[in-house]
């Protein structure tokens, strides 16, 4: 077998979890989405299917892959949706064969030879060549919701390939811990005094470089990953997953942090999934819980309908590169726009538009130029850069916007 190729079928209602990455780089539990289907698979992913918008940002930031081409190599490649969050072991297939969904005919995964993952690309469509067998599940994600809201249900399972291989995890450098599910602390860790890891309803991982403040609180199942930092007090509640480089104070639960995002400060935050780069001002807190206790919808994209959600606690999605102001609060199925900026005393509408910027005059539109310029100044704390392929991919999408006043 060649390897693994991931797949982005551009399908699912995922929001701006996807305006700068692939479904399969998505955060779904300790992994993306794509690290844990390599995984389960057991072979090398040599390459990736993805929307023409995203191919430039998905080669930059898997230099080793092919791109929207078939990889080197004669022998058959497995290909598996991105949206696929809880793959099976193994390979399970003969070659050229697919399993599709049957809700919609979406290819969950196929082992094929080099025709068939040719025309796969070009037409985005299996050739009839192809034997076909429905299955329903595991279901493929097919709203925003359906990725993060799992994620600490995944803490547990992802535990077999985080870090496996490393001898320097440890049940306690420091703390107290309480509860009998597994509770893994790097060595590279720091753990402040009378900090809270409590193991009794699921683990609870602390990777390399994470340093836990002082009378922090940790709930398991719960997973703070590579150089993040987490303030003294703060209380990090079950099911949440804070990704490489975040820094993380108040009270968070159920939520996935992308990565590289600050959410410093006090204030609740549940329920939700922010991508990277987002700052949180002082004060800013959520609602996942409507007054009448009935079930949360989100309208995902400015211009398209409330999707019901099924699910009666779900607070927020951020996109990239979003910031609020101190004090701002966000009320519950709020959809917030990549490049957007909340400045108002009011809480911003359900749904807000892609680099908009919100102040109680009412809504402009984020200047490319300025924003880029911002960005360049927030990534370089990081010792990161504004790549060329992601400022390209940025200047198509807020070119797509809806129009607006520049602010």
């Amino acid at each position: 077998m060649s390897g693994l190729v991931l797949l982005d079928d551009g399908r699912g209602d995922l929001g701006p979890m996807t305006d700068l990455r692939a479904s399969f780089d998505l955060r779904s539990g300790i992994l993306t989405s794509g690290e844990r289907i390599g995984h389960a698979a057991g072979v090398p992913v040599v390459g990736a299917i993805v929307p023409e918008r995203l191919a430039a940002l998905t080669a930059a930031r898997h230099p080793d892959w092919s791109i929207n081409q078939p990889p080197q190599g004669e022998e058959p490649i497995l290909v598996v949706n991105g949206r696929l969050l809880d793959p099976p072991k193994g390979i399970g297939l003969e070659t050229m064969a697919a399993e599709i969904d049957p809700r919609d005919g979406s290819v969950r995964r196929a082992l094929l030879d080099r025709a068939a993952l040719e025309t796969l690309i070009e037409d985005g469509k299996l050739p009839g060549s192809v034997n076909v067998t429905e299955v329903p599940s595991p279901p493929l994600a097919a709203a925003a919701w359906d990725v993060f809201t799992s994620a600490g249900g995944r803490i547990d399972s992802d535990l077999e390939w985080y870090g496996a291989g490393e001898d320097d995890w440890s049940r306690l450098p420091g703390g107290t811990t309480i509860g009998e599910h597994p509770v893994r602390i790097s060595s590279r860790a720091v753990v402040g005094a009378l900090v809270v890891l409590d193991a009794r309803s699921g683990p609870v991982v602390v990777g390399p470089g994470v340093d836990i403040g002082s009378h922090a609180v940790l709930q398991g199942p719960c997973a703070i990953l590579e150089d993040s930092k987490i303030t003294p007090h703060a209380f990090l509640k079950s099911n949440t997953v804070v990704g490489p480089s975040c820094r993380v104070g108040g009270e968070v639960g159920g939520t996935v942090l992308q990565g590289c995002s600050n959410k410093s400060h006090d204030g609740h935050l549940g329920d939700s999934y922010v991508g990277e780069w987002v700052n949180l001002g002082a004060g800013t807190t959520n609602s996942n819980l409507l007054n009448t206790y009935g079930e949360v919808s989100m309208r995902l994209e400015p211009d398209g309908p409330r999707v019901r959600s099924g699910r009666q606690f779900l607070g927020c999605i951020l996109g990239d590169h979003v910031k609020t102001a101190i004090g701002t609060r966000i009320m519950t199925g709020t959809v917030i726009g990549t490049g957007a900026m909340i400045a108002g005393t009011t809480p911003p509408a359900s749904t807000v538009a892609r680099f908009a910027w919100v102040t109680d005059d009412g809504i402009r539109r984020f200047r490319l130029d300025k924003f880029l310029d911002v960005a360049e100044t927030v990534m370089a704390r990081r010792d990161e850069a504004v790549s060329e392929a992601l400022r390209s991919t940025l200047a198509a999408l807020h070119a797509a916007g809806e129009a607006g006043a520049d602010s």
